[in-house]
């Protein structure tokens, strides 16, 4: 009933902006869209906490078939973390949605609500009709929302590189989805699972790749991730939140309820998939340290988390396929948290990138600098996203990539050394990735927001809209918030992973720390008192320590940590260090002229800016980034006036794969093109030997 209504304030909230002025109906249309969101959100909860699948629309249309839609626990889950992406927003899409005439006004509304719309359908089908539907749906809508300003030719030609990359996906998971239907003999997706352990081994691997590839494109998995930068470059500012914290996870979603049930009984796939996220990982924030552009360098950001996320589910599925479904399911919770945390902190660098640029008419970081002290409320916001990204303790991106770095560690319970290869190399790659998105994120806050402003822009900055310091301040509290409470988030995923590898990491490695009063064995609890699990059980509302440990054997900890701790203590650590040197060494400031070496004033131009700052990652990296320079020059006569020099970097993926197939397809084309090239009596011929080949294939199945 929730989402009947939800569907119907979706409706009418685009429709209220068309009525004529600017403040009444802005407002009503977000008083509308917010409460639709809100509903939808208080489903998704309660179908996380039924725990198990239920129906909600059965239909068998003529011709299509089943149109089925079913709640299920982790379709709740993305419904949950959609419905909050789009909640906070939609204050700045409808903002922005003012700077239209009330027709385009109304438009612009309504493609966001038609994607947040198709996304709940999506995450709801029970069917491949329903699947495919609302999965094409979401693709045209994300198409709209990213050509909506067709005035400029960027942004229409990101929507159909877009466009074109998600249709090869779809007909590749479209291909993927009968293949599997026709062997389990039903098009829902629920028997489709049931029937995976009677398939033949080598259909499932050849649909889990298809379908991994292919909806992963959504996700921005390699190969087909070039779209990802150019489409959240060139999109309007307001819909990049949406575009980053909540469509991506269509992908992961797709190939969770597609490849999991196939990956359990093919571990090879499992380890594709681990060694996919991890390459997709490191070449995301390789090539987001040598951008400038805010929005491109926070989508090839998005490239890097989304394949974080792809390598704990990865990981979960091979665990759990070598026959270690408690191991399995750490790992996909480090998946999901991972998710989440991407969803949170995401949205929240996107909308302080929107409000930059609001203020500031640029999202060049080379151009911007000092917004700090002009836009201290965002960029204090902003700096908190950038720690989370960057994984530092105490906030949420630290739990998720510890939590995941740990539990490949256990990769020694699986003898196959392969697979400890694969591990190895994949948390190896990981461990890198971690280390460049640190850099990454302190260039990002220190060329955007410290130092002197590099142009009149930035030096000129507007006060920040509150339509985005708001919800910018709410997300940098849940990102807190998913951090300190870890102990309250992992047991939740813990029972969604259950429903994908039937067994509940949290009831089995960990059913002791979760609940008060502890029933840990009390040679366990001795054991574990060295690194603090008795801390705070006394005073502090959750369990602050997370330790995943098996019973029964000589090593019993999984992986341990505390970022309600490590809060405690950096809190004491700071508050010291002011008490110290703000009361007990107080004494008189006192001012003197130094020696200025001959410079009397600092330039902007002569501070750090993102080009300088990536410098030694493109000197490091030449030989994968592969750069073309283009040489301009202005003459006069027989004198060169100026010469400037500007580097291309063009995608690995782009390099190594598109380009190469869209050759050998234009080559095919050329020669096919000769066929239409000819005398009468050619395609005469042409027609003679098609007649004759079908005469003999009807003549021999008739006489078997």
């Amino acid at each position: 009933m929730l989402y009947i209504i939800a569907y119907l304030l979706f409706a009418a909230g685009p429709l209220l902006a068309l009525i004529p002025g600017r403040r009444i109906p802005a407002l009503l249309a977000w008083l509308l869209m917010s409460s639709a969101c809100v509903l939808a959100g208080i489903q998704g909860i309660i179908a996380i906490a039924a725990g198990q699948s239920l129906p909600l629309i059965t239909l068998s249309l003529p011709i299509i078939g089943p149109f089925d839609f079913v709640q299920t626990p982790l379709g709740g889950l993305l419904i949950l973390i959609t419905s909050s992406v789009f909640a906070v927003a939609i204050p700045f899409v409808t903002r922005d949605a003012n700077l239209y005439a009330s027709g385009r006004r109304g438009l612009f509304l309504g493609i966001a609500m038609l994607t947040l719309a198709s996304m709940i359908g999506f995450f709801l089908a029970g069917s491949i009709v329903a699947f495919i539907f609302c999965w094409e749906l979401a693709a045209l809508a994300i198409w709209g929302l990213i050509t909506f300003e067709t005035r400029q030719s960027k942004p229409v030609a990101a929507g159909l590189l877009t466009l074109a990359l998600s249709e090869l996906g779809s007909l590749a998971g479209l291909v993927s989805l009968l293949l599997l239907a026709s062997a389990a003999g039903t098009p829902q997706l629920t028997g489709i699972a049931h029937a995976v352990p009677e398939m033949s081994p080598t259909l499932l691997m050849i649909a889990g790749l298809l379908a991994f590839f292919g909806f992963g494109m959504k996700a921005g998995i390699i190969p087909l991730n070039v779209w990802l930068p150019a489409a959240h470059g060139t999109a309007p500012r307001s819909t990049s939140p949406i575009l980053s914290g909540a469509t991506l996870n269509l992908g992961l979603y797709a190939f969770l309820r597609i490849d999991a049930p196939v990956a359990l009984h093919q571990p090879q796939l499992g380890l594709i998939i681990l060694s996919s996220g991890a390459l997709t990982a490191l070449i995301g924030i390789i090539y987001a340290l040598v951008e400038k552009d805010m929005k491109r360098l926070l989508a090839q950001s998005s490239v890097e988390n989304m394949g974080i996320a792809t390598a704990g589910i990865g990981a979960g599925l091979t665990f759990a396929a070598y026959g270690h479904p408690l191991l399995g399911g750490a790992s996909m919770v480090a998946g999901l948290y991972h998710m989440i945390n991407h969803s949170t902190f995401k949205t929240l660098l996107f909308l302080g990138a929107g409000g930059i640029d609001a203020s500031t008419g640029t999202h060049n970081l080379d151009e911007l600098g000092g917004l700090m002290k002009r836009l201290p409320a965002l960029g204090s916001f902003f700096l908190i996203g950038a720690f989370a990204i960057a994984a530092l303790p105490p906030f949420n991106g630290f739990v998720s990539e510890w939590l995941l770095l740990e539990s490949l560690l256990r990769v020694v319970e699986i003898p196959d050394i392969p697979v400890r290869i694969t591990f190895a190399l994949s948390g190896a790659l990981l461990a890198l990735t971690s280390g460049l998105a640190l850099t990454c994120f302190i260039m990002l806050p220190g060329s955007a927001l410290m130092g002197l402003p590099r142009s009149t822009q930035a030096a000129n900055a507007k006060k920040a809209p509150l339509t985005v310091v708001l919800p910018m301040g709410l997300l940098a509290l849940l990102a807190l918030l998913l951090g300190l409470a870890a102990t309250l988030v992992i047991p939740v995923l813990s029972r969604l992973a259950a429903t994908l590898l039937g067994t509940n990491p949290t009831a089995s490695l960990v059913p002791d720390f979760f609940h008060i009063p502890s029933q840990v064995p009390m040679a366990i609890r001795h054991a574990l008192d060295p690194i603090g699990a008795s801390l705070g059980g006394a005073f502090l509302p959750l369990r602050s320590l997370v330790v995943m440990h098996l019973d029964q054997t000589p090593a019993p900890v999984v992986y341990a940590m505390s970022t309600l701790l490590t809060f405690g203590v950096l809190v004491v650590m700071l508050g010291s260090v002011w008490i110290l040197v703000r009361v007990i060494r107080r004494r008189r400031v006192t001012r003197n002229t130094l020696w200025d070496g001959g410079l009397t004033r600092l330039r902007p131009e002569m501070t750090y800016t993102a080009t300088t700052f990536a410098a030694p990652v493109r000197v490091v990296f030449q030989g994968f980034f592969h750069p073309l320079i283009e040489e301009n020059e202005e003459r006069h006569g027989a004198f060169v006036l100026t010469r400037s020099y500007h580097q291309v970097i063009t995608n690995i993926s782009e390099r190594l794969v598109i380009r190469p197939s869209i050759r050998v397809a234009l080559y095919i084309a050329s020669r096919l093109a000769k066929m239409h090239k000819g005398h009468v009596n050619t395609y005469a011929s042409y027609i003679l030997v098609a007649m004759v080949v079908v005469l003999v294939i009807v003549a021999s199945a008739g006489t078997r």
